[in-house]
């Protein structure tokens, strides 16, 4: 878990300072006052991730109940998170989209590697 959560941790600030400076360089005009909002939302699943996979060892579950719970709870929280910035900012809101699903897509691969290599070993 150690090596998942260091490897999050190091994925988590390239994207976000490959995403900063593109949009703040490539795309001044694009850049959404809120975007840390995205790396603190991943900072925050990587705690959520900690959790549940506590309360899964404890209860003596498969690893894949796991998986599949934080799966879950990632994309509802992920949902949520987005339908309120739409509502509540209202500006930006494209460029926050394709941040986010960037975030998305990078981290859960990055996961999903983790994930597997683990379930190789035990």
């Amino acid at each position: 878990m150690k090596k998942l959560i260091i490897t999050y941790l190091i994925a988590l600030s390239v994207l976000t300072i490959g995403s900063v400076l593109a949009l703040r360089m490539a795309w001044p005009d694009q850049y959404p006052s809120l975007l840390f909002i995205i790396p603190l939302f991943y900072a925050v699943m990587l705690g959520v991730m900690v959790l549940l996979k506590r309360s899964n060892e404890r209860k003596g579950k498969d690893r894949s109940i796991f998986f599949l719970t934080y799966r879950v709870v990632k994309i509802l929280l992920a949902i949520v998170l987005l339908v309120v910035y739409f509502t509540a900012v209202g500006t930006q809101l494209l460029s926050f989209a394709v941040v986010f699903m960037i975030y998305y897509l990078c981290l859960s691969a990055v996961e999903t590697v983790l994930f597997m290599k683990g379930e190789k070993k035990g």
